[in-house]
């Protein structure tokens, strides 16, 4: 879903920014280029996020008064000056590109689930001022990371937990929306729709009526889902943001106020979200090659033998051995659906999506 989309973007990005005679790329210059705002703040975020743990480790040594009001004005001004004239190798760009592009597709139809992953990736809990400087990569729907910021910090609270922000998100969702009216929770998607309009940028572009409905589903306001699942059964498969307002409007009409329901997710990631992105401190993940049947529980495994390959166990075994030797969730994901296709397995059935989420934690659980 939505790889043709976003192969767009990374390429008309591509053409926008163009190297250094010696193959570098300045972020002044990505700030400066014709490409989507969530990117920029990304990039700028990153840099930033690198420069100000440069310099909690000097701090920790320093004996120089670092706090003096003056001193924070002018090194305020000199990172700013640091930041925007920091060099990216461009072959480090592209790579990096590519994922950025990826998460922010994640992000902008599924917020909810992307934040509680992306920012929980290697601890269950963290401390709120990581928290909310991890938040800043995300530039769009700046209402759940300001509401969130101000909620954490006026509650004095320390740390936080990964399923203690999921619960928090939603809450902040649900009343965020709960009052809106069908256009202005449409409005609120804004975001979306700019980055699916690039490069065009012709203000009249429409989503897959699918990706709306893991939107949807991400803030748990499922009285819309039968009515868009309707609107796909009769072969409305994209809708422009003014179809979707009236869609929602009509279910407001119809059914009330918009509420949500707390419901976990057991849908896998739209697109890939790699985690094999070289970071700005130097480090980078390297690829594992591991054993998948190992990881995956007695009950989901005589569920996928019943249920995709047709109470085979010799044909489940030997089909989850290629896994073993595959270093990206794409390529997991693409083998994924050539078995469903071999097995004549509904990619949205139940059995279909159990499969998928139980393989991407397996993956994402060796890395």
């Amino acid at each position: 879903m939505l790889e043709q989309e976003t192969d767009t973007i990374v390429r008309a990005i591509v053409e926008r920014i163009a190297p250094t005679a010696r193959g570098t790329i300045a972020i002044k210059d990505i700030l400066a280029a014709d490409i989507p705002y969530a990117l920029k703040t990304f990039f700028r975020t990153d840099v930033e996020m690198a420069l100000l743990n440069e310099q909690q480790q000097y701090r920790k040594t320093s004996r120089f008064n670092l706090d003096h009001p003056e001193v924070r004005n002018l090194q305020q001004q000199i990172n700013s000056i640091l930041v925007l004239n920091y060099i990216i190798p461009a072959s480090e760009f592209l790579h990096r590109l590519d994922d950025t592009v990826h998460m922010t597709v994640n992000y902008l139809i599924r917020p909810q689930w992307t934040m509680g992953n992306v920012l929980f990736e290697k601890e269950q809990t963290v401390p709120v001022h990581t928290l909310i400087r991890m938040m800043q990569y995300f530039g769009p729907y700046e209402y759940l990371k300001d509401i969130t910021g101000q909620y954490l910090q006026g509650k004095q609270i320390e740390s936080i937990s990964k399923d203690s922000l999921k619960t928090l998100l939603w809450k902040i969702d649900g009343e965020y929306i709960r009052r809106k009216s069908g256009d202005e929770i449409a409005k609120v998607m804004q975001p979306m729709y700019d980055f699916f309009d690039y490069p065009a940028k012709s203000g009249k572009s429409a989503l897959l009526t699918k990706a709306l409905v893991k939107y949807f589903e991400d803030k748990g306001l499922t009285m819309v889902l039968p009515r868009l699942e309707g609107e796909i059964a009769q072969g409305k498969t994209e809708l422009t943001q003014a179809e979707l307002g009236s869609v929602l409007e009509d279910v407001r009409r119809t059914l009330g106020t918009f509420q949500v329901e707390h419901v976990e997710s057991d849908q896998h990631d739209l697109i890939e979200i790699r985690k094999d992105t070289k970071s700005q401190s130097g480090t980078s993940t390297e690829p594992h090659t591991f054993n998948f049947e190992s990881l995956i529980g007695e009950s989901d495994k005589r569920r996928f033998i019943k249920k995709i390959f047709n109470h085979d166990e010799n044909q489940y075994t030997t089909a989850l051995q290629p896994f073993n030797q595959m270093t990206s969730w794409k390529q997991v994901s693409k083998y994924i659906d050539e078995l469903f296709i071999t097995h004549d397995i509904d990619p949205y059935s139940s059995e279909a999506k159990k499969f998928i989420d139980v393989m991407f934690k397996c993956y994402h659980s060796k890395l």
